[in-house]
C-alpha cells in the first residue's frame, strides 16, 4: 500500500550503531537542540507578560532565547554524548544506552533550576522515555505509513 505522502525516514545515520561517530552526532544533536531552544525562547517571550524592568523588551526576548538555547542544546548534546560513550564502552546497541543518556540529560534540567526534585523527575522521565523510544524504534519511523486516519 502506498505511503499516502507520509515521509519515510531512511537517513543513513539511522542505520549506524550508537557508538559510532560520537563527535559528529553530539554536535548535530547539540545544534538541533539549540535551534529548538531558540524557537521555544522566542515563543515564550512572545506570550509572556514583559517584566517591569528597565531592560528593553527585545533584550528580554534575546535573553530568553539564549537561556533556552543553551539549556536544550546542552541537554541534547549531553544525551548524544552519553549514549554514544556508553555504547562504545559496553559495545552494545540497546535501550540501556538511551536510558543512561536520558538520565544524564534530565539531570541537567535539575542543575539549571537548582532543584534536585526537578532533576530526579526529569532524569527518570527522559531515561524511561529514551529507553522506550529505542526499544520500540519509533525514532526511525515516527509516522504510520500503512494507512491514514482522517
Amino acid at each position: 500500500m502506498p505511503g499516502h505522502g507520509c515521509p519515510k525516514f531512511d537517513e543513513p545515520w539511522m542505520e549506524e550503531l550508537d557508538g559510532e561517530n560520537c563527535v559528529q552526532r553530539t554536535m548535530s544533536f547539540a545544534v538541533q537542540g539549540a535551534l529548538v531552544g531558540g524557537f521555544y525562547g522566542a515563543a515564550y517571550s512572545a506570550l509572556k507578560i514583559p517584566d517591569p524592568e528597565p531592560t528593553r523588551l527585545i533584550l528580554q526576548s534575546f535573553i530568553h532565547m539564549k537561556n533556552y538555547s543553551l539549556l536544550l542544546g546542552g541537554a541534547a548534546g549531553l544525551f548524544a554524548l552519553t549514549t554514544c560513550t556508553s555504547a562504545s564502552m559496553r559495545e552494545k546497541d540497546d535501550p540501556l544506552n538511551w536510558f543512561l543518556g536520558g538520565v544524564v540529560s534530565g539531570s541537567l534540567f535539575g542543575f539549571s533550576r537548582s532543584s534536585w526534585q526537578v532533576g530526579c523527575g526529569m532524569a527518570a522521565t527522559l531515561g524511561f522515555g529514551g529507553a522506550v523510544a529505542k526499544y520500540m524504534g519509533v525514532y526511525k519511523h515516527p509516522f504510520r505509513t500503512d494507512r491514514v486516519f482522517l
